[in-house]
């Protein structure tokens, strides 16, 4: 049930919104810094965003840990050439304030030079972003060279609990009021992942 559609995405109209004005610009050649808690579309915008640009095929998810020196040059290699059907690249760059000094320091320049059909994406929750500047690693030159998409921490209760009461429905999971959903997402602070497991689970059966 994850959106395959920008109208399919709920309760992150401003970021939506935000990335709508950049699209009128040209969405590629850009770097990206989607922060906003956990289960509250974080993933979705990003896999939305990089399908604007590149194919699946051509759509690479890499946890921040594992983004050494070494792999960010491969990247870059790969950068210089367009992916399939001659569409571009997209990078998704996940737990972004697990990245290295290293990483951070050979970033600062790939982000310079990036090509016109390539995005970069990074993704980390408000805590990981407070942390990254916690540790003493100097985010700002970073995220200078990002579009920074902050996703909204509020006004989500309603807009989830409908659309978890949707997808209940569509799969006979579904007995409750819409009340108990919007119950259901303030006990797991709006995280849309946790609710969906819930109800799998049977808990908004009669």
């Amino acid at each position: 049930f994850r959106p395959t559609k920008w109208n399919e995405v709920v309760g992150q109209d401003k970021a939506i919104a935000q990335i709508e004005n950049l699209r009128q610009r040209g969405l590629g050649g850009r770097a990206y810094f989607i922060a906003g808690q956990s289960g509250t579309g974080k993933t979705t915008i990003a896999k939305l965003l990089a399908s604007e640009v590149a194919d699946d095929i051509c759509v690479t998810e890499i946890d921040a840990s594992d983004l050494t020196p070494a792999r960010l040059h491969e990247i870059e290699q790969e950068m210089t050439t367009y992916g399939w059907g001659g569409k571009g690249r997209a990078y998704i760059i996940n737990e972004a304030h697990g990245l290295s000094r290293p990483a951070i320091r050979q970033l600062l320049v790939l982000l310079e030079r990036l090509p016109k059909h390539v995005v970069v994406i990074f993704t980390t929750t408000n805590e990981g972003q407070d942390n990254l500047f916690e540790e003493k690693i100097d985010a700002h030159p970073l995220l200078s060279r990002c579009q920074e998409i902050p996703l909204s921490r509020r006004d989500l209760a309603q807009p989830f609990a409908e659309r978890a009461r949707q997808i209940a429905q569509s799969e006979k999971l579904d007995g409750k009021p819409v009340e108990d959903y919007l119950k259901l997402v303030r006990k797991h602070k709006n995280n849309m992942r946790a609710v969906l497991q819930e109800i799998e689970a049977g808990e908004m059966k009669e």
